[in-house]
């Protein structure tokens, strides 16, 4: 590509130049094209194009079916041209041929756990500069969702100390891709709970106004935003799914051992527990208990 030429998107008639560094799914909503979103990460496949003429780049068919591939379908909320395209509307009956050709176990909801987003270390530095405002967004919605009474029943008895810390190692693996997070991924932390998409949506909008309010620019709070986005998938559901261990699932009640990455406190009696600490863990619930409070928690399973 031509460092002289910005690519260009044709799209029904509309012919859309593409700014540097833009997706094309970015650069069509800001010229205005009415394209179904949800996402922008590549996990609902929901903006889902057809490209009939120029380059897809390989990143943005990751996840696709063969079939869909083949066809040159790709997700525009990935890519960043790298020449002119022509592109189409998905086509109904090129996905459903392509899902009906599949057998039904390997497209159930849940059936696949979504894979960590692309780092985005910048994002981390940015974040860090005159001090660490990651804990404080942490800290400002987790007061929010506690106080929330649709999404606190989630939390019962689960410290804000100890969820809060588990997130922001959680983010750190996802932003840095520093094995910094032992916890579970988000599908087997949320399989037991049942959270449609208006309530994932009031989350979403409890987050967003965290960031904010933290003095984050819209450009940055969008960045987060896509990676909260990208899990959507392992979480919104009608029922319960059982966790899955390898190839195994598994409905889990009782409780479990595990070391406190981080320091916490005793969702049972609020004492102080160290990181590197043994503790008992309510399987479904994920309350955390210190040594004195283990039996309380096996009783409470």
């Amino acid at each position: 590509m031509s460092e002289t030429h910005a690519p260009v998107v044709s799209y029904l008639g509309n012919r859309i130049l593409v700014r540097d560094g833009e997706t094309v799914l970015d650069a069509m909503l800001r010229a205005g094209i009415d394209l179904a979103f949800s996402c922008k990460a590549g996990s609902c496949q929901t903006c889902l194009l057809q490209c009939l003429e120029g380059e897809i780049p390989e990143r943005t068919q990751r996840g696709l079916a063969d079939g869909v591939r083949a066809k040159g379908y790709f997700m525009p909320c990935r890519c960043k041209p790298v020449g002119d395209m022509v592109l189409a509307p998905k086509n109904a009956d090129d996905l459903a041929a392509e899902a009906s050709a599949k057998p039904v176990a390997a497209t159930a909801p849940g059936a696949v756990e979504i894979a960590y987003p692309e780092t985005d270390p910048g994002l981390w530095a940015e974040l860090q500069e005159g001090g660490d405002k990651v804990r404080r967004i942490l800290a400002d919605f987790y007061d929010a969702v506690y106080a929330d009474e649709a999404l606190a029943p989630f939390f019962e008895r689960v410290s804000k100390e100890h969820i809060a810390g588990q997130q922001y190692t959680f983010m750190k693996r996802c932003l840095l891709g520093e094995k910094v997070y032992f916890g579970d991924r988000p599908r087997n932390a949320h399989h037991w709970m049942v959270i449609s998409e208006a309530l994932m949506d009031h989350r979403q909008a409890l987050m967003e106004r965290a960031l904010l309010d933290n003095g984050l620019t819209p450009s940055q709070a969008e960045r987060w935003m896509r990676l909260e986005e990208h899990f959507r998938g392992d979480i919104v559901k009608t029922s319960a799914w059982p966790k899955r261990i390898g190839a195994l699932e598994v409905m889990f009640e009782g409780v479990g051992q595990e070391v406190m990455a981080v320091a916490t406190l005793c969702d049972f009696c609020q004492a102080e527990i160290d990181a590197g600490t043994r503790v008992v863990v309510h399987q479904r619930r994920g309350w955390v208990s210190c040594p004195d409070c283990a039996e309380a928690a096996v009783l409470q399973a």
